[in-house]
């Protein structure tokens, strides 16, 4: 870099612009070696800098590397923010590796950095495609508890979604939506509408299962 040759010296936004250019060009390890070059020269990296790599990284399926960078974070005192997990969730999801950011998700939140709607749609949307669309519902039941509260639609969708494809909601999630529908529907009727249209289609289907409805019933009572 010819800057501090001309008694110009780079600062963090000239660095994070170089390593995102880097990145670009999929020439990644030139852009990793600009982060230790920085913080040799006493420019040291804020969570858009390791945003950067950590985005190239994930792009080139390079989670591992990713994942050290998020901990050389911490041992900066560069807390990641909600970027940084949105971009290894999605890598996680890309790779098919949904536990993992199921996972990261629950780090996310006891991290005190509140997911958005890109995270939890990034993890849904993966969900949905390794059809594990039961496991999708109880991503948006979090949703909704921790205040998304226009995302029981999307739970109602996700639920048609499995019955169309034959697969019958277990009975705890189904208790649990259930339950989340009566709190936050209004008036509680609504709740015990779509109950009686699940179990209208459920029997239609052959899938009924008379237990699982009188339990669901008394949630919704």
């Amino acid at each position: 870099m010819e800057m501090p040759v001309r008694n110009c010296d780079p600062d963090l936004y000239t660095y994070s612009t170089l390593m995102d250019g880097l990145c670009r060009e999929d020439r990644i390890e030139e852009a990793v070696s600009l982060l230790d070059e920085m913080q040799i020269e006493g420019c040291f990296p804020n969570p858009v800098s390791f945003n950067v790599l950590i985005n190239g990284l994930c792009k080139k399926g390079d989670l591992a590397r990713a994942a050290k960078l998020v901990d050389n974070m911490f041992l900066k005192g560069c807390v990641p923010n909600q970027v940084t997990y949105n971009t290894l969730i999605h890598g996680l999801c890309l790779k098919g590796k949904l536990d993992k950011a199921i996972s990261l998700l629950d780090r996310m939140v006891s991290s005190k950095c509140m997911p958005n709607g890109v995270t939890y749609g990034t993890v849904i949307n993966g969900l949905v495609r390794q059809r594990r669309a039961m496991d999708g519902v109880r991503v948006v039941i979090s949703m909704e508890e921790r205040g998304y509260h226009s995302s029981i639609s999307r739970a109602v969708d996700l639920l048609n979604n499995m019955l169309d494809r034959g697969c019958d909601p277990d009975l705890v999630t189904c208790n649990i939506f259930l339950k989340t529908l009566g709190e936050k529907l209004e008036p509680p009727q609504d709740g015990r509408e779509f109950l009686d249209e699940l179990v209208i289609r459920l029997f239609k289907q052959q899938r009924f299962v008379a237990n699982r409805t009188r339990i669901s019933l008394k949630v919704v009572a």
